[in-house]
């Protein structure tokens, strides 16, 4: 008679969502040695309960893979009120509020030293403007401070921080990107590549950086993600306490970081070349850490607005957004990366940005050809029928964000006008046949996977109810595969994990519902029962 291999743990009375390639739905899981052994009904998955089994009864609830987070900023989002004050709405309603918190701060810090905000959107602030550099030297004059927007793109600095950093005049960088108020005096905010270099100046110790990295990781489990791309920070220093802190188990999330700093386009350019001449590529690592693609920050962002248009925006037709690389540039970086093993990527957010980066692809496939290279476009936001169609020729994997729908829908509206008909465009993608994850761009916005599912599922603004582009919507089992085995595609990893079957990593989320028969209008509710990381139980809701 044969013997039965007993699990360490059986999941039973589940809807398993397994994401395999027929998305079937069955009852019950079972775990040993850290991979899932069998999935089936629970009359077949019984049959693997010994006495030592650990039985998790799903009570009819969704039990599906974990999710995999294809763009976040893992440590960015960790540091907020661990290093960073977070002012994301409605945690700062007015600029007096964020004065009140940057005064109770630098009651604790030492003159000179900095202060750290990162979240606020002026669009939400009850004065529906930016904080100036007086507002910020009126809080703390003895201090630098960086008051950085939730898009991470600008940023508002005080007048000791603008003299630390050297920013005296709006013709140090490109048009736009340092402003300037009515009088022609400097207004403190600055955009993209003078805020990526004033923002070398702001200082991380080690132990803010690890502390972070176990603050996100704790946070993720208890939404259900189970893997994170990282989509960068603060440079080598943050990368390595970040491998440490996954080889040393103190972070479970499974990371896969992209080689980017957030430091402008020349620091930027140097970092890649630096991986690129020490020899390694994309993929090196462990299942627990792995390096990823390089990425280059082409433009702004959605909800400033500054991502590079085509056509000027609707509420402002002069205003192509901002450009910071050239096609030439793009084209020179992602050639030599992607000839020396790399997979690449970019943040391209406008049609004019991510036509950039489909050229500079375009150019290196075509000069060195590669099978199965999984290029990536990060955003990629703004698109067009001929957009889509050159993307999936080309084999691109845009990684969207349908949780900017959820939380700047009404925006959109008045930003892009009918072109929300091609804005994070889930349905067309899939129509084309490409493959595209999904990322939370955490912290642009809350990593709750619940509000890309809302996004996704009803193309409304979650506080004001405005329709954005519903010919984008998709159905449960399509927003699932992408968040989770189109996830762990985008690195590679699809054969270990990204769907319930035998032999792969038992990365698991039950969930608190069902969701093939939960209102979708009502989806941000559900909640997480349990997350499994390596099949072990790494968050317990409270009972």
């Amino acid at each position: 008679m044969m013997s039965v291999m007993y699990a360490d743990t059986v999941i039973l009375n589940g809807s398993v969502l397994t994401v395999n390639q027929q998305d079937d739905v069955t009852e019950a899981v079972a775990i040993r040695d850290g991979k899932i052994l069998a999935v089936g009904s629970n009359a077949e998955i019984e049959a693997y309960i010994g006495d030592e089994t650990n039985v998790i009864q799903a009570g009819g609830k969704t039990v599906m893979p974990g999710f995999v987070d294809a763009h976040i900023h893992f440590g960015m989002y960790g540091l907020l009120d661990h290093g960073i004050i977070d002012i994301n709405y409605p945690k700062a309603k007015s600029i007096e509020e964020i004065k009140d918190l940057i005064r109770a701060e630098a009651k604790k810090k030492k003159k000179g030293e900095w202060i750290k905000l990162q979240g606020y959107d002026h669009n939400k602030l009850l004065e529906k403007r930016h904080p100036t550099k007086e507002d910020l030297d009126e809080a703390a004059p003895e201090n630098p401070v960086q008051c950085t927007r939730c898009c991470a793109h600008m940023a508002v600095y005080n007048s000791l921080a603008l003299e630390i950093a050297g920013v005296h005049s709006a013709d140090q960088y490109a048009p736009g990107e340092v402003v300037v108020n009515e009088t022609g005096q400097l207004h403190g905010l600055l955009k993209e590549t003078a805020h990526m270099d004033t923002s070398t100046k702001v200082e991380f110790s080690s132990d803010e950086l690890l502390d972070g990295f176990v603050n996100a990781d704790r946070i993720m489990l208890s939404l259900g993600i189970t893997t994170a791309h990282d989509a960068g920070a603060y440079g080598a220093a943050s990368t390595s306490a970040m491998q440490d802190a996954c080889e040393s188990g103190a972070v479970h999330v499974r990371l896969y970081p992209m080689l980017f700093d957030m430091f402008g386009k020349e620091s930027g350019k140097e970092y890649i070349r630096t991986f690129i001449r020490a020899g390694i590529h994309t993929g090196c690592g462990s299942q627990h850490f792995k390096v990823g693609p390089t990425k280059i920050m082409l433009d702004g962002s959605s909800s400033g607005p500054s991502c590079a248009v085509i056509e000027g925006y609707s509420h402002d037709p002069a205003n192509h957004g901002i450009q910071v690389w050239e096609q030439e540039e793009a084209d020179e970086i992602v050639l030599a990366a992607h000839k020396a093993g790399f997979q690449v990527t970019a943040h391209a957010v406008g049609d004019k940005a991510v036509t950039i980066m489909v050229n500079a692809i375009e150019k290196a496939l075509r000069q060195y050809p590669r099978e199965d290279h999984r290029h990536r476009i990060e955003h990629c936001g703004l698109t067009n029928p001929e957009l889509i169609g050159r993307i999936a020729k080309l084999g691109i994997i845009p990684i969207s964000n349908p949780s900017f729908i959820t939380i700047n829908g009404t925006d959109y509206n008045r930003y892009y006008g009918e072109r929300v008909d091609y804005l994070f465009a889930l349905k067309s993608y899939l129509d084309a046949g490409i493959i595209t994850a999904i990322g939370s761009d955490s912290p642009v916005t809350h990593p709750n996977p619940m509000n890309s599912l809302f996004g996704a599922l009803n193309r409304k603004d979650q506080k004001t109810g405005d329709s954005v582009g519903e010919m984008q919507k998709v159905g449960v089992k399509e927003i699932v595969r992408m968040f989770t085995y189109n996830g762990a595609y985008a690195s590679f990893e699809e054969t270990v994990k990204g769907s319930l079957e035998p032999g792969k990593l038992a990365d698991i989320v039950v969930l608190t519902e069902n969701l093939l028969d939960y209102p979708p209008e009502s989806i941000q509710d559900v909640r997480v029962a349990y997350t499994l990381v390596d099949g072990k139980v790494v968050y317990k809701a409270d009972a």
